[in-house]
């Protein structure tokens, strides 16, 4: 049966744009494919479309195109970067389709950002970044980590995770070429998001006759940061049916803020604790091959589906009571040419599909996107997990083998024989220098290529190496970072994190070169400026997320410093105070661990490299130059000093517990005013929980997880502590390893920390009524009128006696209003006449008065802009020495470039 032609505009290189195209002829149409470049499809050879050779990103020459073909039943493209212009066309001869504006809405994510936050849908804080100033200028309101991606990527091409400065510095420049290999197009315009923390998720939609339908809720898995190649899809998501219809109608919410009332939509998003998080919406069919999988579980051919659809015959849901699915990928952990892709089994019963997106001879390049995976495996059963294990099992059966250029060589060891000679036990090996795993190690080799180059320009510039050597090792360095160290991936580090980099280097340009990149340095210096880079970065950031919570106190102070509230010691009221004057009292406590953290910073000011195994070398190295580069002041004066202290870290931990501790007793009040009996503050449900038994309880449980990470905090300072004060005074792995490993644990449970009681303070609310009942019985302005009294000279010991025993004959079982009534007959001289003129009375001493209140605001405020603006002139130093250090690279690669 012949039912027309269909067009397809470009395509998807891999997974559902081909299978699209014959499940079109398939079912019955003449399928026509239009590209300008015929050659990005191998699958053409085998005649699943005729070709047509146009401008695709011209929906005149699209239009020109369809017009000439007979019978047009539909268009559709299957690629992100030509479902608009395919929409115009479609649109243009009378044909199904969406409205091309919602669609390049969608395209543009600063544009979709800005309509779903005009429509109070939750998105991660977001901006645009056109320049590398744009992007310092950012970070300076951002608080790390953030994403970095284009604006009109896919496929999670150019998307980095950057939890430093440089790396969004970085991750800025990478993005903006990252689509010119695949559809040569440039990405002028970056994205940057605030990173939001929790599990990933899709929603599949299709859109019809203006009815969403939603197909269903994915989990998402990711491999590992900084990069987001997704590795993994189960459907449904392990989630309570509730849950699951709640989710659908957030992600439709989505699609329909954004105009979407035709086609496929893919809705990524966030569980964060307080709620979901549209990440993006996408408006096409999802790629990874979810359709297909969602195809064996739901018993519906999901892509004739999207045929029809677009053919102008309908659309009819899935049936209910679908199978559970999963799909596996297996990723290239090495760039090269594949010798070897094969499937060392045959798929059960529970795999219906099964492939490789590889072929044997081809050359393999790490991206960091959806090009690094090289096969997949689809599980459909009755129970998601017998899905997953069937789909894991297939994948971990396959068998590749990737030959790199160097391979004769990439084996050779290279640290010297000393090290050669050493093979540590496989058990122990298994404890102490498990495989590699960039989530977990990419911090600190990231630490370790910027000491590199800095060493290497260093020592050319010195003539201790020749330029051209540099220039190529810093090279191969730099390949090393754009590709987020993946290639070191799984790779087994027997001697450290350090001499597998090595090797990979080797392995890149070759043993001797590599061979001089350890001259006149040993892991000690290394290790021992790792670990000052890691503390910098920490402390910065660290001050940065304090500036926000400083932030968030100065702008509740205010309008919390106009109510009344009880003063309490020892839980007990005191007297009438107002909750800006506890919020004003928690700012200065803690602008004072922020300048512990400053002096720290401003401390941090020699650097270790030439100080070697601790007796520095006999090289004429440039110590100073190298400090330079790194952002350091000075180089270390004493040898053995630079290797064996670890004070700095000590000193960081310190603040980081002071200021775990001080957030502790906050999260301890706030826990206690929100109680029944106290009924002070009112934590929003978007930042409590509910009970699993006790339908009335309501659970302000983020307040136990600030109190909680203070212990993570002082656990690792005692560690740190411990492991340090029984070391000799020299390199010892108690102080390099067991001595600063603390440090990242104790940054992200106060980072934690500090962040949830930013929400908290920013989003609570005050019970003005409570508050005000607990001090209508006057006795907390007994303290005033004792003061009264001695101003009018009766001393004050004897003016307390005398109103104390006042106090105590006050009838307990009588009214609050009866209570008041006698001390004011008894003391009505001198007992303020109201609440808000004993508070106001208490002008003195930092007091909560008034006067007092707005003298400490104005202070508060001066010291905010100050500790800003010192913050800002430290990571502007760090960023002008970063800066530096990539300009002498590039100049030391261009000049040897040049000659």
């Amino acid at each position: 049966m012949n039912r027309g032609s269909f067009l397809f505009v470009e395509s998807n290189t891999t997974g559902t744009g081909e299978l699209l195209m014959k499940q079109a002829r398939v079912l019955g149409f003449e399928t026509y494919l239009v590209t300008r470049n015929p050659a990005r499809y191998p699958f053409l050879k085998d005649s699943v479309a005729q070709v047509i050779e146009a401008e695709t990103r011209s929906p005149d020459e699209l239009i020109g195109v369809a017009a000439k073909l007979s019978r047009l039943a539909g268009i559709y493209s299957s690629s992100d970067y030509f479902v608009e212009a395919a929409s115009i066309a479609a649109m243009e001869m009378g044909l199904p389709a969406a409205n091309s504006e919602a669609i390049a809405t969608c395209r543009n994510k600063w544009k979709q950002a800005a309509e779903l936050q005009r429509q109070s849908i939750m998105i991660p804080e977001t901006w645009l970044a056109t320049s590398v100033r744009d992007v310092e200028n950012i970070l300076a309101q951002a608080t790390l980590p953030v994403v970095v991606k284009p604006v009109s990527g896919s496929g999670s091409s150019g998307v980095r995770l950057c939890d430093s400065a440089a790396a969004a510095v970085k991750a800025f420049e990478s993005a903006r070429g990252a689509l010119l290999d695949q559809v040569d197009l440039a990405s002028p315009d970056i994205l940057m998001q605030q990173y939001v923390e929790g599990k990933e998720y899709s929603a599949e939609i299709i859109a019809s006759d203006g009815t969403l339908h939603c197909l269903g809720i994915l989990a998402k898995h990711k491999g590992p940061t900084p990069c987001f190649v997704e590795v993994g899809h189960d459907f449904p998501a392990l989630l309570p049916e509730p849950s699951l219809r709640e989710l659908a109608s957030f992600a439709t919410g989505a699609v329909s803020a954004l105009g979407l009332n035709f086609g496929p939509a893919h809705v990524e998003f966030v569980i964060t604790e307080s709620g979901p998080v549209i990440i993006e919406v996408n408006p096409r069919l999802a790629g990874g091959m979810i359709p297909v999988m969602l195809s064996h579980a739901l018993g519906t051919s999901i892509l004739d589906m999207v045929i029809r659809l677009y053919a102008g015959e309908g659309f009819t849901p899935p049936r209910v009571g679908a199978r559970a699915g999963a799909i596996r990928f297996a990723l290239s952990q090495k760039s090269g040419k594949l010798k070897r892709l094969s499937f060392s089994r045959d798929p059960e019963p529970t795999v219906p599909e099964a492939g490789l997106l590889k072929s044997e001879g081809e050359q393999v390049q790490i991206n960091g996107d959806f090009r690094d995976r090289v096969a997949y495996a689809i599980g459909v059963a009755d129970e998601l997990n017998v899905a997953v294990a069937a789909a894991q099992r297939m994948i971990d059966s396959i068998a590749v083998e990737i030959e790199t250029a160097n391979d004769e060589t990439a084996t050779t060891q290279v640290a010297g024989s000393s090290e050669g000679g050493w093979t540590l036990h496989p058990e122990a090996m298994k404890l102490l220098a498990p495989p590699i795993e960039i989530s977990r190690d990419g911090r600190l080799l990231q630490y370790q290529a910027t000491i590199d180059s800095a060493h290497l320009v260093m020592l050319a510039d010195q003539g201790l190496i020749s330029q051209g050597a540099a220039a190529d090792l810093l090279t191969h360095i730099m390949d090393l970072e754009d590709e987020g160290f993946q290639s070191l991936q799984g790779r087994d580090a027997p001697r450290g994190l350090y001499l597998a980099y090595e090797l990979e280097i080797a392995a890149r340009a070759g043993p001797e070169k590599a061979g001089w990149l350890h001259l006149a340095r040993s892991r000690n210096d290394l290790n021992a400026t790792i670990a000052l880079l890691a503390l910098r970065e920490a402390a910065c950031s660290t001050s940065q997320q304090i500036g926000t919570l400083q932030d968030a106190l100065l702008q509740r102070t205010e309008e919390a410093s106009k109510l009344l509230a009880p003063l309490y010691s020892q839980y007990q009221i005191a007297l009438p105070g107002s909750p800006g004057h506890y919020l004003l009292g928690v700012f200065f406590a803690l602008a004072r661990e922020r300048q512990r953290l400053h002096c720290l910073l401003e401390d941090i000011r020699n650097c270790p490299m030439g100080a070697g195994a601790g007796g520095g070398t006999s090289m004429p190295i440039d110590p100073l130059k190298t400090a330079d580069l790194l952002g350091f002041e000075l180089p270390s004066f004493n040898s053995l000093d630079a290797v064996a202290s670890r004070d700095h870290h000590l000193q960081g931990l310190s603040v980081f517990a002071g200021v775990s501790i001080l957030l502790s007793r906050v999260a301890q009040d706030l826990q206690v005013w929100t109680t029944r009996e106290f009924a002070l503050v009112d934590i929003p449900n978007s930042l409590a929980g509910g009970s699993s038994m006790l339908p009335q309880k309501k659970n302000p449980f983020l307040l136990e997880h600030i109190k909680g990470s203070a212990s993570t905090v002082i656990g690792a300072y005692v560690s740190a502590a411990t492991a340090t004060c029984k070391s000799p005074f020299s390199n010892s792995i108690e102080t390099s390893n067991y001595g600063c490993s603390p440090m990242k644990l104790a940054e992200d449970a106060l980072k934690r920390a500090i962040t949830l009681t930013s929400l908290i303070v920013r989003f609570m609310s005050f019970n003005e009524r409570s508050m005000r009942e607990n001090l209508e019985d006057g006795s907390s302005m007994t303290a005033v009128a004792a003061e009264r009294m001695a101003s009018r000279g009766i001393p004050f010991r004897k003016a307390h006696t005398l109103i104390g025993e006042i106090a105590q004959r006050l009838s307990q079982d009588s009214c609050v209003t009866q209570r008041r009534s006698e001390l004011s007959s008894q003391l009505a001289d001198v007992l303020p006449a109201s609440l808000e003129e004993c508070r106001d009375a208490l002008q003195f001493g930092g007091g909560p008065g008034k006067r007092s209140t707005n003298s400490q605001v104005f202070v508060a405020k001066a010291l905010f802009r100050d500790m800003q603006l010192k913050c800002e002139d430290i990571r502007g130093r760090l960023a002008r020495a970063e800066m530096h250090r990539k300009r002498k690279v590039k100049e030391l690669i261009d000049k040897y470039r040049s000659t």
